[in-house]
């Protein structure tokens, strides 16, 4: 595990929610900006620098407060670069703080992604709500939408391809409806034209959010429900979601790498301040995680047979 040191005046942070300071790690010294991300007793940062490091602008530090685990977002993004979604790259760091301990963290980038950015959706809700768009100026978005707004199904089975890389939206509402926790997001163009969808870390948290009343994400005034109201597009879903689950979801695959970063943080586990937990504490979240999955994969296919 990465150490990164951060040196500032906690009084600034504290006045202004910002902060100059340095980062220093094992390869470099660079003058930053740090953005207080919460409110938490061990707080999340956004870092940014304008030199570059490695050619990234901003990085973000995830206390996981409400995840005993330390797990649970690493494995989601993983799960998402697993079934083909790119999604932020995420390692454990372990932060001092002025020279003093502050624990294990995430750490999270935003890959350089390929492509233009269309459209930061501000709102976790993965099914993508018809009305996020409704301001939308870009003529590619505003066309795409006038379409799912406005043509019959007969039309979008036919055009939407033009605009929409349909599988890979299909793969992110199923890496939602695996993992069932809050992210933002943004559509981006791929070499194609079309667009994609690729969950997005921000300087503000996600809200974590449910939808056991609509666990396969396809209700609702939005643009999965318009697609999935189509017969060949719901079959293609249905046939995506049951290889996913089938392949992808399954103890067989995730427990390995949930073993690996068990073994990682239980190393500086008694070095973190803020967890006051024996490594058996963590060896029984990592039960519960294997568990939780087992519970969401039967859960799932059961309102898949329904679909």
């Amino acid at each position: 595990m990465e150490s990164v040191h951060l040196f500032f005046h906690r009084q600034q942070l504290k006045g202004k929610g910002t902060a100059k300071g340095l980062l220093v790690t094992d390869r470099s010294v660079s003058p930053i900006l740090l953005t207080q991300r919460d409110k938490a007793e061990k707080t999340s940062y956004e870092i940014s620098w304008e030199k570059a490091l490695l050619g990234e602008s901003i990085l973000f530090l995830n206390a996981e407060p409400d995840d005993p685990s330390l797990m649970r977002r690493r494995l989601a993004y993983c799960f998402f670069d697993e079934i083909g979604i790119p999604a932020p790259a995420v390692s454990y760091i372990f932060l001092t703080i002025n020279g003093e301990p502050e624990g294990i963290y995430l750490n999270i980038k935003n890959r350089q992604l390929a492509g233009k950015t269309g459209y930061r959706v501000k709102a976790a809700d993965p099914r993508v709500p018809l009305s996020v768009f409704k301001h939308e100026s870009s003529p590619f978005l505003h066309d795409f939408f006038t379409l799912i707004h406005t043509a019959e199904d007969a039309e979008i089975a036919e055009c939407i391809k033009m605009y929409l890389d349909v599988k890979s939206f299909f793969l992110w509402l199923i890496g939602n409806a695996c993992t069932n926790q809050g992210f933002y997001y943004t559509f981006c163009v791929n070499d194609s034209g079309r667009l994609y969808v690729t969950p997005l870390e921000t300087r503000a948290l996600a809200i974590p959010v449910t939808f056991d009343e609509d666990p396969l994400l396809t209700k609702g005034r939005s643009l999965a429900s318009k697609l999935l109201s189509i017969p060949a597009f719901r079959s293609q879903y249905h046939t995506l979601m049951k290889n996913v689950l089938n392949r992808s979801f399954t103890i067989e695959r995730l427990s390995p790498i949930i073993s690996k970063w068990h073994l990682d943080i239980c190393q500086r586990s008694l070095e973190d301040p803020f967890i006051k937990k024996s490594p058996f504490h963590f060896e029984k979240e990592q039960a519960n995680i294997l568990r939780e999955i087992e519970e969401r994969q039967d859960f799932l296919q059961a309102h898949l047979a329904r679909l």
